[in-house]
């Protein structure tokens, strides 16, 4: 078990005029968490201004771990917020001074008791870019080696084996339904096509 310290996450616009000419006039901390920031900025753009309430967010990864070209690894865990459990990648938030490699070996040993031999990055996309700075970086895991599961104290997941073909059929009825790992899965789907 990794014990991570606290992120701050950085916030967007430092600069006093963002990109797109927003000048940012006020700036107030609203709630101080241990993962997540929530600020509320008072935005000026073109003679008008405008609030906006903003999570910031230290980022996170997403692994799409193959135990053979047409095998995934998911994890089965129950998602607070939503009121249920859910089909998801492995995937988790950057500790302090941790780069996004490291990040993404430390949760797939975590959640699904596998060790990749070889991280492939394939992208990075925002989460919901309307009200949270996170961005996710997605790995593609290959050569797995089953090293035991070691969830932090607060997670309850399940490792759960779909071929393919069965995670697409779950993403279509909307049995899986979490972005990152419908994103994860399409990536991961082009990229194996290329080789």
């Amino acid at each position: 078990m990794t014990q991570r310290r606290v992120v701050r996450p950085r916030m967007p616009g430092s600069r006093r005029v963002a990109d797109g000419g927003v000048r940012v006039v006020s700036r107030a901390t609203i709630y101080q968490g241990s993962v997540i920031c929530l600020i509320r900025e008072v935005l000026e753009s073109g003679g008008r201004q405008m609030v906006r309430e903003t999570v910031l967010h230290p980022g996170a990864v997403v692994i799409v771990p193959l135990l053979t070209r047409s095998r995934i690894v998911f994890v089965r865990q129950y998602r607070h917020a939503v009121g249920r459990k859910l089909l998801e990648l492995p995937a988790g938030t950057l500790g302090a001074g941790e780069s996004r490699l490291a990040c993404a070996r430390r949760e797939l040993e975590e959640e699904t008791g596998w060790r990749a031999g070889r991280l492939r990055h394939l992208g990075r996309f925002y989460a919901a870019p309307g009200f949270i700075s996170e961005q996710l970086t997605l790995f593609l895991g290959e050569q797995l080696t089953h090293v035991g599961a070691r969830p932090e104290p607060d997670e309850n997941v399940r490792p759960v084996v779909l071929s393919f073909g069965e995670a697409l059929t779950r993403i279509r009825s909307g049995a899986i339904c979490d972005a990152k790992t419908i994103i994860g899965v399409l990536f991961a789907q082009q990229a194996l096509k290329k080789r």
